[in-house]
């Protein structure tokens, strides 16, 4: 398959996905918390079992990796063919979902031999989302995004994630470095602000603690939208437990902040 027909396909998905999350939504929910620490709703399951069990369907020899339920050993690539591997996050902003803000959203991204090449983010409670595949671009509502075109620090906003999880992982000081060197900070979070970068709304957005389902589908989504997606020490992964988006052009200079912690 292409990317754009697995984006495509990624898209019906999606439309699962939201069906059953907006029926949830400021209703009374059953909610409990996960060994991390983290709360996870009986609708985090639901999603995730549903999406999965229409990719087993629709493609058997695909893996799937979600954050709930799913692992990637639980289907496998065909003998003949590339390896593909959907990376769910049924519910990105589990806490928002909970406590009724409506910044929550599924994240489906699809890899093949290893790399994304498609990804959606769903945000039904916002009536937005954001589709990317390899070649095709990022659309917002089916409308082209673009990164920013700002090239200088000084002049750029910068939004992060968790601010304890960034201190934890060491990166407390860079987080006043960032400060220091940009025009605007702001807080907007999880998958949020890396669609904020996508679209060129802000410029650079930083994460911590964070694992592959909750980057993967954004990193798409920012690369096919003309930006780049790393680690913060560089590399151009989802699974690395951090995650910096921007434009491109600020990329560099972040990360020699970065690398100051």
């Amino acid at each position: 398959m292409t990317p754009r027909e697995l984006r495509d396909a990624a898209m019906d998905l999606a439309d699962i996905a939201d069906a059953r999350t907006m029926r949830a939504f400021r209703h009374e929910l059953d909610v409990r918390t996960k060994s991390d620490g983290s709360w996870v709703t009986e609708v985090d399951v639901a999603v995730e079992t549903a999406l999965c069990d229409e990719i087993a369907r629709r493609f058997p020899t695909h893996c799937v990796e979600g954050e709930e339920i799913a692992s990637s050993a639980s289907a496998g690539p065909s003998d003949d063919g590339p390896s593909v591997r959907w990376i769910i996050d049924p519910i990105d902003g589990t806490t928002n979902f909970v406590r009724g803000n409506p910044i929550f959203a599924t994240l489906l991204a699809v890899q093949v031999d290893g790399v994304e090449v498609a990804g959606v983010v769903s945000a039904p409670a916002l009536a937005t989302r954001w589709d990317a595949a390899q070649d095709q671009g990022t659309r917002q509502d089916g409308m082209p995004v673009a990164v920013s075109e700002r090239r200088q620090m000084r002049d750029a906003e910068v939004s992060f994630g968790g601010l304890q999880h960034l201190d934890a992982a060491g990166y407390g000081q860079v987080v006043g470095l960032l400060t220091a060197a940009t025009a605007r900070q702001r807080g907007y979070g999880d998958f949020w602000q890396h669609c904020l970068v996508a679209s060129g709304s802000t410029d650079v957005a930083l994460d911590a603690d964070v694992k592959v389902w909750d980057l993967a589908a954004v990193k798409v989504v920012v690369e096919c939208a003309g930006g780049r997606f790393t680690s913060f020490s560089g590399e151009a992964t989802a699974d690395s437990g951090t995650g910096v988006s921007s434009n491109g052009h600020l990329h560099d200079e972040v990360l020699a902040l970065l690398a100051r912690r």
